[in-house]
């Protein structure tokens, strides 16, 4: 009870500090006029269960911007948790238009925005009908203080009459100090012509507050370690980090002539046992290192529980290892990281050496090359095998019994030539790694 009269003393004093717009009373007066008279018995009681259904929303909301104005024409292109906010009336209205040589005007409707994400709402209107021509001729940016980029990812829908196309297109947040945006336009087809669409940010009609969780989850791979750093979560979506390589391991890899690449990365994100969708992923590198991350759909608000579970990863691994081969089938296995490499046979044929091995169809030998007499030849080609499907069984925390199945794959590689001393140079491979694990719980008490 204290904790929700804590709650509904800070969202009094927010309300007291809420500016109200000047066209406030005119658009209620004209929306009241539109509705036909009627008795309002209970009214009160129904308007004070609202408020306080709102107050109780799981996420701070600051405030709802707009008092109830939407974004009109995007239902289609929303997902589910825009379609939510833009029914409380979340975002902020810019309504401005530029308008090219040719007729087609591209209007920024308005955005939406939080600690995660700048969602932009903007329309593409040509008055010949060939907007889809004109979108792939168009080119969009958004630019902030100091020429600031920022990255994008986004979907449309053109209209039936081909004249106008309704876009939602997620930047990444703007730094902080950024007041103003430049959403910048460049058409081509028939020449070039650029525009802009300057518009301030109003920061008080940003949404929540971000719950910040540290994870802290660290993933071995062979001698290796990725960590998981923390999740984000905000009214429009879900941010997790991690980090990759740090600078310092970047600097020593580059000293020994190594490398290490994370392909891809799938986390699932799980609230309450259902997997959250999944909208993006990055990886890049800066200064602090290589970093990623995935961006999930909103954690719905009444969550209890959030688990997430590492489902599969491939890394890139430069390596530079030569392994001493002898021709017949009496040769040692060889390990790779936690990987092995099974010599089947290594053998003469017409004048070319083959080389037959078995591994886990994980591992992908993307660039190795036989040393024969000292001179390295790269392979000719890859003759397919067999395939074996193998049955791993482990015991998880809870010593519940959980079964793998994996591949075996047999390849014969050919290498033109023969020689009489034979070194196997395994310059690089590619690690794919199924896991379907669970690697954090959080759960609220």
């Amino acid at each position: 009870m204290a904790d929700i009269e804590k709650l509904l003393s800070a969202y009094k004093e927010e309300l007291d500090n809420m500016e109200i717009p000047e066209d406030m009373e005119a658009r209620m007066r004209e929306s009241l006029n539109k509705v036909p008279a009627r008795r309002r018995t209970g009214g009160l009681r129904k308007a004070a269960v609202i408020v306080a259904a709102m107050l109780l929303i799981g996420y701070n909301f600051d405030a709802l911007a707009y008092y109830g104005r939407k974004f009109i024409g995007y239902d289609n292109v929303m997902r589910g948790t825009l379609k939510e906010l833009d029914e409380l009336g979340m975002g902020q209205i810019i309504d401005k238009s530029y308008e090219f040589e040719n007729g087609v005007k591209v209007t920024l409707d308005g955005i939406m925005m939080d600690d995660n994400n700048l969602i932009v709402y903007y329309t593409i209107y040509a008055p010949q009908g060939n907007v889809e021509e004109v979108y792939s001729n168009l080119r969009i940016s958004m630019e902030g203080f100091f020429g600031n980029k920022y990255n994008y990812s986004g979907q449309g829908e053109i209209s039936e009459d081909g004249k106008e196309m309704k876009w939602i297109v997620e930047f990444d947040k703007p730094k902080l100090y950024e007041r103003k945006l430049k959403f910048n336009l460049e058409l081509t087809g028939g020449g070039m012509e650029i525009g802009t669409i300057e518009f301030k940010i109003d920061r008080s009609k940003a949404m929540g507050h971000t719950l910040s969780i540290p994870i802290n989850a660290k993933l071995e791979i062979g001698q290796r370690k990725i960590e998981i750093e923390e999740l984000l979560a905000t009214p429009i979506s879900t941010v997790i980090k991690g980090q990759i390589q740090s600078i310092i391991e970047l600097g020593m890899d580059y000293i020994k002539g190594e490398s290490f690449k994370l392909d891809s990365i799938n986390l699932a994100l799980i609230a309450d046992g259902k997997e959250v969708g999944t909208l993006e992923s990055s990886i890049g590198s800066s200064l602090k290192g290589v970093r990623f991350e995935m961006r999930y759909d909103a954690i719905p608000r009444d969550t209890r529980r959030i688990d997430i579970k590492l489902v599969s990863l491939s890394v890139f691994e430069s390596l530079n290892e030569t392994f001493k081969l002898d021709k017949g089938k009496e040769n040692d296995n060889i390990r790779i990281l936690d990987r092995e490499i099974i010599i089947n046979d290594v053998y003469e044929s017409e004048g070319n050496t083959y080389l037959e091995i078995t591994t886990y169809e994980d591992l992908v030998l993307s660039n190795i090359k036989l040393i024969m007499d000292g001179v390295e030849v790269e392979p000719e080609r890859t003759i397919p095998g067999e395939y074996e499907k193998m049955e791993e069984v482990e015991m998880d925390s809870s010593n519940n019994v959980i079964r793998h199945a994996r591949i075996k794959y047999t390849r014969t590689i050919e290498f033109i030539g023969t020689g009489e001393n034979l070194e196997l140079k395994i310059e690089r491979i590619k690690l794919n790694r199924e896991y379907d694990k669970i690697i954090y719980t959080y759960e609220e008490k």
